[in-house]
């Protein structure tokens, strides 16, 4: 087999026939440099085919005063890098494809609307100074403060209105079955 830097210079002379050497000698070498950064991928002989396409393409940039194999490895290790970060880009929107997905289902959607229908009737049958403290603070956003003054009653009275009110419904929850756990 011909020294690198004369077959370079065929290669750019026109004969491009002279290329499969180079792809003959090194290609053992880029696909083991493949499988050490990038795992086993399953597209592992397209990478090395993108990889001698661009050395193909960028070999009027090769500096001769520089070992060949050592300028192939380096094109071959910027494009598993790249390689690598478009993956991870994939992979995050991937994710996100898959989380929109799933979370917007028919399914998922009635058995929110069914919770929070039942949970609605289940506040609506507490008794009314329980309920109205808890609508205050977890449908209005509303302050112990601002509750206190809206009522009337002193903060400490509104928290043990919300404390008995939330035990309350929790049992409600629990006599169902659906558990005590409850975002409120």
């Amino acid at each position: 087999m011909q020294d690198d830097k004369m077959i370079v210079d065929e290669v750019l002379r026109g004969n491009k026939e002279a290329f499969a050497q180079i792809i003959q000698k090194y290609n053992r070498r880029i696909t083991l440099l493949i499988r050490k950064m990038l795992g086993q991928p399953p597209h592992e002989q397209d990478i090395a085919q993108e990889i001698f396409i661009k050395v193909y393409y960028h070999l009027g940039d090769y500096n001769k005063s520089y070992e060949f194999g050592a300028w192939l490895y380096r094109i071959a290790t910027n494009h598993c890098f790249d390689e690598l970060r478009s993956r991870k880009r994939s992979i995050m929107v991937t994710n996100t494809e898959v989380e929109l997905a799933t979370s917007h289902t028919p399914e998922a959607e009635y058995l929110v609307k069914e919770q929070n229908s039942y949970l609605q009737d289940r506040i609506k049958a507490l008794d009314s100074k329980h309920r109205v403290v808890l609508e205050m603070r977890y449908l209005q956003y509303m302050s112990y403060e601002e509750i206190s003054k809206k009522l009337g009653v002193p903060i400490s009275t509104v928290r043990t209105r919300l404390s008995r009110g939330k035990t309350k419904l929790k049992e409600a929850l629990k006599r169902r079955g659906k558990g005590g756990d409850c975002y409120l």
